[in-house]
């Protein structure tokens, strides 16, 4: 099994990228040595960090970080279609807007349950 670092090279590499255009494309707050640091092994990404470079190269954190461990989950899971847009459009949000997502999800599911009481 490849170190976290070397997938993230072999997936730059696959790309044809710099480090400093990984930085760029993923929108990191870093320098290119940064990027040098995480395929050395040297450092380890932030959760943020690794969801941005996951989006960047096409793939999940969670496929990520299986292709490095080794360990899948024992479970049967496809999800939908709405789901996996629901997933995808979330990723794609800032930390700020995650939370104001999932407060205004949480607020759909309150009302829909305060409407099925009343009626």
């Amino acid at each position: 099994m490849p170190t976290l670092g070397v997938l993230l090279k072999r997936q730059r590499d696959r790309h044809g990228w710099t480090q400093q255009e990984v930085v760029e494309r993923a929108r990191l707050d870093r320098s290119s040595s940064y990027i040098s640091s995480l395929e050395t092994g040297k450092t380890s990404p932030s959760i943020e960090e690794l969801d941005a470079l996951a989006r960047l190269f096409g793939t999940t954190t969670l496929d990520l970080l299986r292709e490095v461990t080794g360990i899948s989950p024992d479970w049967e899971f496809e999800p939908n279609s709405d789901l996996s847009k629901l997933v995808t459009l979330y990723q794609a949000l800032d930390a700020v807007d995650k939370e104001s997502a999932l407060a205004y999800m949480e607020f759909l599911l309150d009302r829909q349950q305060r409407q099925a009481v009343k009626g």
